[in-house]
């Protein structure tokens, strides 16, 4: 792709860099937790970028559900709270910042409560 052509954006939902202090909790069962930050946000996903050689890798897949939590600060746009997601994709990131890391991104499904 040509460095100087604009590609149009596809997605439904905008998504936001995230700021450095969301983080995202994974609760994966018979594993240890996984804090992790969230790259982007939208009101229907989260992006997290992985390190490649991360045991987190070794745990998931794509269309696995799992319960997240979000920690968001306060003055953030996003709703911090318990949600049950899926793997939407798991990408490689060829450039930038984080080449060699993993996109994980994460669809969604629904608010759930905690009790």
């Amino acid at each position: 792709m040509d460095k100087n052509s604009i590609s149009a954006e596809k997605r439904i939902n905008p998504r936001y860099p995230a700021l450095s202090e969301h983080m995202v909790v994974f609760s994966i069962p018979s594993a240890p937790l996984y804090q992790l930050k969230a790259n982007d946000i939208s009101e229907t996903g989260i992006g997290v970028i992985v390190k490649p050689d991360s045991g987190f890798l070794d745990l998931i897949e794509i269309g696995q559900e799992m319960d997240v939590e979000l920690l968001t600060p306060q003055e953030s746009r996003h709703m911090q709270g318990f949600y049950r997601a899926r793997i939407a994709h798991i990408t490689a990131l060829e450039e930038g910042k984080f080449k060699g890391h993993r996109l994980v991104a994460l669809e969604l499904i629904s608010n759930i409560s905690r009790f």
